[in-house]
């Protein structure tokens, strides 16, 4: 994981949103073929990547994870029954 939310003031003291590095971690990232969206009830987001990664709890939607120069935004991440994993659910954005 390269990226996350800081939140913080500039010279001004007004709010900024900043992106600061949380660290690194092993990953394995599987690009789905097709599209994948949510129930038909809820938003419909395309799935771009499935990334699986070691439990952490401090992994949160919106946070972003960088990889060979591509940017990935997590949509969802989903914890398995034993909470050793978790499965990222995520998209590819531009970084900002």
């Amino acid at each position: 994981m390269r990226r996350g939310n800081i939140d913080g003031k500039d010279a001004l003291g007004q709010p900024s949103k900043v992106w600061g590095d949380l660290g690194k971690l092993w990953a394995e990232i599987n690009i789905p073929s097709g599209r994948m969206y949510e129930a038909a009830s809820q938003m419909q987001v395309t799935v771009t990547a499935e990334i699986n990664i070691r439990y952490r709890k401090d992994v949160v939607a919106g946070q972003h994870l960088v990889h060979d120069g591509t940017t990935y935004e997590i949509i969802a991440p989903l914890a398995t029954n034993q909470r050793d994993m978790l499965k990222l659910m995520c998209k590819t954005v531009k970084p900002k």
